[in-house]
């Protein structure tokens, strides 16, 4: 039998930052709730600092190439 894993909603959001391969600046959940495309890298991490509540350690730069699904 398939085992189904469930994310944790509970979980507190957390976010990445970086650029699509376009060179789009992105902000993207890492549970996959929410995300999205911003002028620049201040907008991208405005918008995940005021998603976290501005948690500690909960945004994080990626130089890895980010896409939106």
């Amino acid at each position: 039998m398939n085992q189904i894993h469930h994310r944790r909603f509970a979980d507190p959001p957390a976010f990445l930052v970086g650029r699509d391969a376009e060179g789009h600046w992105l902000a993207i959940e890492t549970h996959g709730r929410g995300g999205g495309i911003f002028a620049d890298r201040s907008a991208a991490l405005r918008y995940a600092a005021a998603e976290t509540a501005h948690r500690p350690r909960a945004v994080r730069m990626t130089a890895r190439r980010l896409h939106l699904l």
